[in-house]
């Protein structure tokens, strides 16, 4: 029987379809080595979805599996893998590596990945913020619950940035954990109630389910059974039908617990052949930790034996904290006592009550219940009536105080649902006066999309225009007007890092001839084939021009005069060695004669290099062509 509270909140926060696992309080956390046998690989983006720094698909994916307990091995890969890819992600990369490390008890090496978030975040108040929500993360699973939530009081108070909802999801997700475990129960319920509230808000279904599931156990802590039983029922189908068996497995031993409260031991019993039916192979070891939990669905249907086989693994490998030492200790005193052993009961049990008392462990009270409650009756089997009373009126207690936290919370269940209502009205009140304006910037951005298009074509059109007013049309090498645009800047790049330059003048040799004799054709096919020899030959960062006719000029920094003569014999030999063909015709092979001029010592601007360049060319000409020649060292010595 569902209560009220619970039906309006089932009715306002609809079924989701993904979760991250709540890790029930008795059993430590899943490894990421075990995360690895079993990866959540159906991840989805959703464009409603708003969180920081989405600049990427990678990122978009990233920030859905931080979502996700079952693909915390995938989050942290993908995030070292953007970190490491560096630009404008790195430090969200970076962010969410200290994130995944935190979330899984690896200190060192979170605080190592938040560190490098923070230097990239060093002018992000948002991006800050959310390195400081990881350190109180770790403050609070080493133990400074008061140390976490004053830093969390400090994030909430901070201004200048806005908050995603997803971000507000993780706060009040965080913020509710501190406070359960600084006891502070009304708190703890609040945030969680906000968490589902902001969760629904990103429209991922991850952190709704996420924010399910802590409700139902918060509610199961504060005996709030009906309410327990309801949402967590909701969050399991859920998982069910997404496949997110690890969480599935917590749920599922969850409500075991509730069953069992809720006096209903055949639905605990049949939860818990669901575990041992449903769960996949690679999950197994991990029921391990859930022994005692296998052992009450078993126990409530008076399968002693089973029971037993489940609790003789014992507390210490599997159950992490004083409760779950409670938990097993209450399970086999009621199995002990089932088998007639009142002795041996009484002895597991006041073991228990006596380590806890002096461990100081945080109260749990149900378990705490149910633990003086065997002892009682294991007390009277001893024929000891005196203790029996007494652990009796302490259960009594602890089963007042337990009526108490259900009555709060379902106060704070109804008062959330009311605030929820409250919410949706002034949100359809909002949608409806903004519809008219929706309409209009709707329509605003339609022309402003149309208007980017225009100029990014404009643009388009004007770098190829520009493109092709510096490309000669015939060769494809840049012209003249590109030459003297682009070389002054090398040659001040040599000047200020004392580098070599060189500046050559080539020229087809007898080429006027050739275009007599085999046609324009044949010149314009010998031009293009000695262009690309040019491409081929010289060096990427070497600057080729087409200077006009049969000249070209190529501007080679980084090399001296030998080092160009050098390349340009190479290039001369292959040049004759050429075979051209034109409509069945034999062309003869020809040849270049070239100039070279270094800089400094032959000049210092272009004009002045060309010039001395030129005269070397003149000089190869006059000696018999096919020839290279540099300048004379003579000219231009006060340049040097």
């Amino acid at each position: 029987m569902l209560s009220a509270s619970s039906r309006r909140v089932l009715q306002c926060v609809q079924e989701p379809d993904w979760l991250i696992g709540r890790p029930c309080r008795f059993v430590r956390p899943f490894s990421i080595a075990q995360c690895r046998q079993h990866q959540f690989n159906s991840v989805k983006p959703d464009p409603t979805a708003d969180p920081p720094g989405a600049d990427s698909d990678d990122l978009q994916r990233l920030w859905q599996l931080c979502c996700l307990d079952t693909a915390q091995a995938q989050a942290l890969a993908l995030g070292e893998q953007i970190a490491a890819a560096g630009g404008a992600d790195a430090a969200w990369g970076w962010m969410h590596v200290a994130l995944a490390h935190a979330r899984t008890g690896e200190r060192q090496a979170s605080e190592r990945a938040n560190q490098r978030a923070r230097q990239f975040f060093a002018d992000d108040p948002k991006g800050l913020a959310w390195c400081d929500e990881i350190t109180a993360i770790t403050l609070r699973r080493t133990g400074d619950y008061q140390g976490s939530a004053d830093l969390q009081r400090d994030i909430d108070q901070r201004q200048g940035f806005e908050r995603s909802q997803l971000m507000l999801f993780m706060a009040h997700n965080s913020r509710a954990i501190t406070h359960k475990l600084l006891g502070h129960a009304d708190e703890t319920l609040r945030h969680f109630y906000a968490a589902l509230r902001a969760a629904t808000a990103t429209g991922w279904t991850g952190p709704r389910i996420t924010a399910l599931c802590n409700l139902g156990g918060i509610h199961q802590d504060l005996f709030n059974l009906d309410d327990a039983c309801a949402i967590s029922e909701q969050a399991l189908h859920a998982m069910q039908r997404s496949g997110s068996y690890t969480s599935w497995v917590y749920t599922c031993a969850n409500l075991i617990l509730t069953y069992h409260a809720m006096g209903e031991p055949d639905k605990a019993r049949a939860m818990v052949e669901q575990l041992l039916t449903k769960t996949p192979p690679s999950l197994m070891p991990l029921l391990r930790g859930f022994h005692p939990y296998l052992a009450l669905g078993h126990l409530g249907v008076a399968e002693v034996d089973a029971a037993m086989a489940y609790l003789d693994s014992g507390p210490a490998e599997t159950l992490e904290d004083g409760d779950g030492q409670a938990m097993w200790a209450w399970l086999r005193a009621r199995s002990l006592l089932a088998q007639d052993q009142a002795p041996a009961a009484r002895a597991v049990a006041e073991a228990a009550v006596r380590e806890r008392q002096l461990a100081g462990h945080a109260e749990a009270p149900y378990t705490e219940m149910q633990l003086t409650r065997v002892l009682s009756d294991a007390c009277e089997a001893c024929g000891d009536p005196a203790a029996a009373l007494r652990y009796l009126r302490h259960s009594q207690q602890r089963y007042e105080q337990l009526v108490g936290r259900s009555a709060r919370a379902r106060f704070i269940a109804l008062e959330f649902t009311h605030q929820l209502n409250d919410m949706q009205r002034q949100r359809d009140l909002a949608v409806s006066s903004r519809r008219s304006a929706e309409s209009d910037r709707e329509k605003l951005e339609s022309l402003n999309q149309a208007l980017r298009k225009q100029v990014a074509e404009t643009e388009m059109l004007h770098a190829r225009l520009r493109e092709q007013a510096l490309r000669d049309p015939l060769t494809g090498l840049h012209n003249r007007r590109y030459l003297f645009e682009t070389a002054p800047g090398l040659l001040e790049l040599a000047r200020r890092q004392n580098t070599h330059l060189c500046v050559v003048l080539l020229d087809l040799d007898h080429f006027k001839l050739l275009n007599d004799t085999y046609s324009h054709q044949a010149g314009d096919m010998v031009l293009q084939r000695f262009s690309q020899l040019l491409t081929n030959m010289l060096r990427r960062s070497d600057v080729i021009c087409r200077h006009g006719g049969e000249e070209f000029v190529a501007v080679m920094p980084d090399i001296d005069s030998d080092g160009a003569e050098a390349m340009l014999e190479r290039l001369l030999q292959a040049v004759q060695s050429q075979r051209y063909e034109l409509g069945g015709r034999r062309i003869p092979s020809g040849s270049f004669s070239a100039g070279i001029a270094r800089f400094p010592r032959h000049g210092q601007t272009l004009e002045q290099l060309l010039s001395r360049a030129d005269r070397a060319l003149y000089a190869a000409k006059n000696q018999g062509r096919a020839r290279i020649e540099q300048a004379p060292r003579t000219g231009f010595g006060s340049l040097v």
